[in-house]
């Protein structure tokens, strides 16, 4: 295992690199789609230029070759290989091909990481079946599209996991974390203010408030951006479950969401439901 390489699989905007690369890891990133690649690119020009950040411009698939991907055109972490998740909310969408790899050879190529972080939208599976038979990331992390994903991590060896919603970076937990407990104070106090909003909207009790609800996207003088993966590993918030404890929780809020309870983990969308699995050796 390499412990200072972060592979990056699903790169996007390069919002989780720039976090990995300030944090002191080399990246190397995975990004279907070409235009986020150039983007990307000029970003880090001295990342790459040093050898710090390595960018392949390649689909994760089941087969070498070029296959069709569906570039959403108006929110580009919606692009996939699966026409449904590009077009949701029949957002424009238009199809390319890309060049595909299998991902174990990406990982016979640069090694294993120390973190393997994958946000691909439906092909996660296919970078955790490649780890079965060798050494093992120790830490890894999958988008909760499925609860077999997580089945599949604790298959490969790993024992500690968390749920960490995409949306404040906040744990699924049962009973709450302080941490969200935290985060719906903060926002029933701002709502509480109703007209008085714009009053008070630059004195120092609301930017009080504020900080208290962000506090969960920030790790010292960093900010997550909205749609980046948050941190990882031990820098995580909440505690660490066995399997069977976090396949019963993550059940338990399906359950919540699927009945219309209120919650800082969904919004009224059906897919709204936005975390990740987070494994641990």
């Amino acid at each position: 295992m390499k412990p200072k390489t972060i592979f990056d699989v699903g790169m996007n905007n390069g919002d989780d690199t720039a976090y990995y690369l300030r944090r002191g890891y080399d990246v190397v990133a995975i990004e279907a789609n070409p235009q986020q690649v150039e983007k990307v690119k000029l970003r880090f020009p001295q990342e790459i230029k040093n050898g710090r950040l390595t960018i392949l411009n390649v689909g994760v698939a089941e087969a070498e070759g070029n296959i069709p991907f569906w570039v959403c055109d108006t929110i580009s972490e919606w692009s996939s290989f699966h026409r449904e998740v590009a077009s949701r909310d029949g957002a424009p969408h238009h199809e390319i091909l890309v060049p595909c790899r299998r991902f174990a050879s990406i990982v016979k190529e640069f090694g294993v990481p120390y973190y393997l972080k994958v946000d691909i939208e439906g092909n996660d599976g296919l970078c955790l079946n490649a780890l079965r038979g060798g050494l093992l990331p120790q830490f890894v992390s999958v988008e909760t599209s499925d609860l077999t994903l997580l089945d599949l991590m604790a298959e490969l060896g790993y024992t500690r996991f968390k749920t960490i919603s995409q949306f404040h970076y906040l744990p699924l937990e049962l009973p709450a974390t302080p941490e969200q407990i935290s985060y719906e104070k903060a926002q029933r106090q701002l709502k509480a203010l109703g007209p008085l909003t714009r009053v008070l909207r630059k004195t120092p009790a609301r930017r009080l408030l504020e900080r208290l609800g962000n506090k969960s996207r920030t790790e010292g003088d960093w900010v997550f951006p909205f749609g980046s993966s948050g941190p990882f590993g031990d820098k995580l918030p909440g505690r660490w479950q066995s399997h069977k404890e976090m396949r019963e929780t993550f059940e338990t809020f399906q359950k919540m969401m699927r009945s219309g309870q209120k919650s800082p983990f969904w919004s009224d969308k059906e897919y709204s439901f936005w975390a990740d699995f987070h494994a641990a050796k």
